[in-house]
């Protein structure tokens, strides 16, 4: 299959480049050996991330939405019933550079007021 026709860095660029759903991916999810591998090495990160933006499209924001609305439909619905609604998330996102780095500059000029008033801390 590999000819040698594509350096290494290359294949290995294009592998990771393959969609979450690809048959590598889900070859590699299910992969007993590279799962102990990855927990023997403490790599494994719990927190589910956020959708690549190149898996994103129209009709998958159309379905975020959709289950987003839905999910506050089911809330009204219990709380109109008297219950308490659990907490729903909401559908994840992609998250652009730009956003990340928003994020950061909100989250230092925090950290630069709570020093300035509490400077104990």
């Amino acid at each position: 299959m590999f000819r040698g026709e594509m350096t290494c860095d290359a294949l290995l660029d294009y592998i990771d480049h393959l969609p979450s759903d690809s048959a590598f991916a889900a070859a590699v999810a299910e992969d007993e050996e590279y799962a102990d591998l990855l927990l023997a090495e403490g790599v494994v990160d719990e927190a589910p991330q956020p959708p690549r933006l190149t898996e994103y499209g129209p009709e998958v924001r159309a379905l975020a939405t959709l289950v987003d609305r839905l999910s506050y439909l089911i809330s009204v619905q219990i709380s109109r019933a008297g219950g308490r609604p659990p907490r729903f998330d909401p559908y994840p996102r992609p998250v652009t550079a730009l956003e990340r780095r928003r994020r950061r500059r909100r989250f230092d000029r925090h950290n630069q007021l709570v020093a300035r008033l509490l400077p104990n801390r």
